[in-house]
């Protein structure tokens, strides 16, 4: 099936890659292989590298320090493969973890997997600092309350916008918060709760939701995963596949469109502005950019690696095993 895809360009024109992108890479593994040697997992290492979670931060985070940009694959890695695992795991297992990420890294039992997550958990814990390792787990917790019914019949929901406030939890938008700052040296705890930067925030969320929504669709409605905004349009209005993809590419460019707003905002039209927030909002300006750049990639949503090509494909071509693109 081939859908017409209309993304805005304006992002994705300034997406790059990390110029440490090997060396990245193989820290990335090599850490997580030893891990995984040391705890007897045979072939571990390959189960990570179908989150592709690395890839998302050499495309995402391509000026940041390459060892920040580490720290925060790794972190990344183990959120990817934990959501992966416990899609429609029990709720009593998942807790084993929660209470992994409390006890600073201590593991509870001999539980290889729980032992490699203490041990990836400590590492963050040591990395990221105690304010930013507390909003980490205040994220986690709240995305482990979520999965109780983050597959729930997509009946129960009215249309996208209510879709959308479901998702803000669920997709563990304020762990990606604490990432983006993290990568980008700074530290906004203070303004957590502050309504200075919720603009700023419901853009950068609709974007980044709905541009994976929207390519990892293929591999989601396969799985019988309805957590989707495609699949909520096709399933709650009773939109043809089509419409459903014009609907989210045009919220996607709605949500560009906000966000050179807040651009504007807090590093054009207020010089006074705090460098801090600055270097913040440009670390958003990369990671969304590089979202694209990794879900047009990624075989996590395409089925295999695909080559970054210069423009934004046409079309999108959905076959039963993967996903291909056409292009200008």
């Amino acid at each position: 099936m081939t859908v017409v895809i209309s993304l805005p360009r304006q992002l994705f024109s300034i997406a790059s890659v990390h110029p440490r992108s090997s060396w990245l890479r193989t820290m990335h593994d090599q850490w997580l292989d030893e891990q995984f040697t040391a705890s007897g997992i045979s072939g571990g290492i390959n189960v990570v590298r179908k989150c592709d979670a690395v890839s998302l931060f050499l495309h995402g985070m391509p000026h940041a320090p390459a060892d920040r940009v580490l720290e925060a694959a790794l972190m990344a890695s183990m959120a990817f493969a934990i959501d992966d695992l416990f899609e429609t795991g029990p709720q009593v297992e998942l807790n084993s973890y929660l209470a992994v990420a409390h006890a600073d890294g201590a593991a509870i039992d001999r539980n290889a997997d729980l032992v490699i997550f203490a041990r990836a958990m400590e590492r963050a814990r040591q990395a990221i600092g105690p304010r930013l390792y507390a909003r980490t787990l205040k994220s986690l917790e709240k995305w482990a309350n979520s999965t109780a019914t983050a597959n729930a019949a997509v009946s129960s929901w009215d249309g996208i916008d209510d879709y959308l406030k479901r998702r803000w939890v669920d997709a563990g938008f304020g762990g990606v918060r604490v990432v983006v700052e993290y990568c980008a040296g700074v530290d906004l705890t203070d303004l957590e709760e502050s309504s200075l930067l919720d603009d700023l925030h419901t853009a950068c969320f609709e974007h980044s939701v709905l541009v994976n929504d929207l390519f990892s669709y293929r591999k989601e409605k396969q799985a019988g995963y309805g957590m989707n905004a495609v699949s909520v349009l096709t399933d709650t209005e009773g939109m043809t596949l089509q419409s459903a993809v014009d609907t989210v590419c045009s919220r996607i460019a709605a949500a560009e469109e906000a966000f050179a707003e807040q651009v504007r905002l807090f590093t054009h039209n207020d010089p006074n502005a705090h460098a801090d927030i600055a270097r913040y909002v440009h670390g958003w300006r990369d990671a969304l950019a590089g979202n694209i750049a990794w879900a047009l990639t990624s075989p996590r949503f395409n089925g295999h690696r695909l080559p970054l090509n210069s423009s934004l494909p046409t079309h999108m071509v959905l076959h039963p095993s993967h996903t291909t693109y056409r292009y200008p």
